[in-house]
């Protein structure tokens, strides 16, 4: 079941929960009514990239959850037991870990940042009727499939760039200027994929005083990004649009200052020059 983001609702309660549930009782899922009266904790998996390409992300997103319990706890809410499970921002491990903490007993899912890795959890938990909660990926296919577990809690990658195109529209009327070309440079994992995909049906419906002289790709691991930049930069564009992760857009900084290319403007799409 796809649940788009609503900013009057700000968790998903028990009342949408039950929704997506339908009207049975999920195996091994207390309703929290019983887990208030009982006082035993719901066991949350958590799956984050820990390790790995994202694990600065991953780590400051852990860092939220270690805090949330005490939180919810002071609100009234039922108590949680927290499983962490580390992706190591890869996706055949995401599918692996998610599958370990319902075997241990996990009665619901959140996770995990990354588009793809929350692909392949999404998929392990609608196979064995476990509601899955994410709580960052923007990928739109990921609650397309017509699942039933399934919960967003984030905006797809439409809406982000909706969002980005109108708020681009706003600085420029209120500076009173404007690039008329721009280099569109992405990550190419799910998430970059899926922007990219979204830019020719976004783009389109709020005329951007910008045409996109170049499309260029990279990869999510890579270390040196000096070509690209040198690429982007041999357009003569005036602005540079763009779809990061965190360590890519630290490369990518330091290489625009190395290679000495200040465009008018960086207009980033996220999360890479956001995100820490």
């Amino acid at each position: 079941m796809s649940r788009r983001p609503n900013k009057n609702r700000r968790t998903v309660t028990r009342r949408t929960v039950a929704a997506g549930l339908g009207a049975g009782t999920l195996a091994g899922l207390v309703p929290f009514n019983i887990l208030r009266a009982q006082g035993a904790a719901l066991k949350v998996g958590v799956l984050l990239p820990r390790s790995g390409t994202q694990a600065g992300i991953g780590q400051d997103c852990q860092r939220g959850v270690d805090t949330a319990a005490g939180i919810l706890k002071d609100l009234g809410m039922p108590s949680l037991q927290i499983m962490n499970g580390d992706t190591e921002t890869n996706v055949d491990v995401a599918r692996s870990r998610a599958e370990k903490l319902i075997g241990e007993g996990a009665q619901i899912l959140v996770g995990a940042f990354d588009s793809g890795q929350s692909t392949a959890i999404a998929q392990v938990a609608e196979q064995k009727g476990i509601p899955y909660v994410i709580n960052i990926a923007a990928a739109p296919q990921i609650t397309e499939q017509g699942y039933k577990f399934v919960f967003r809690n984030f905006p797809t990658a439409g809406m982000i760039l909706s969002d980005a195109f109108a708020n681009q529209k706003e600085i420029f009327e209120t500076t009173g200027s404007a690039p008329k070309t721009a280099v569109f440079m992405h990550v190419n994992d799910t998430f970059g994929t899926a922007m990219k995909g979204g830019i020719g049906a976004v783009m389109p419906k709020f005329n951007m005083p910008y045409n996109l002289v170049e499309i260029i790709a990279y990869d999510p691991a890579a270390r040196d990004l000096s070509v690209e930049v040198a690429k982007a930069k041999g357009t003569g564009a005036e602005a540079l649009l763009m779809v990061s992760r965190l360590n890519d857009a630290i490369l990518l900084t330091r290489e625009l200052v190395k290679q000495r290319w200040s465009p008018m403007a960086i207009l980033s799409m996220g999360p890479g020059w956001y995100e820490d």
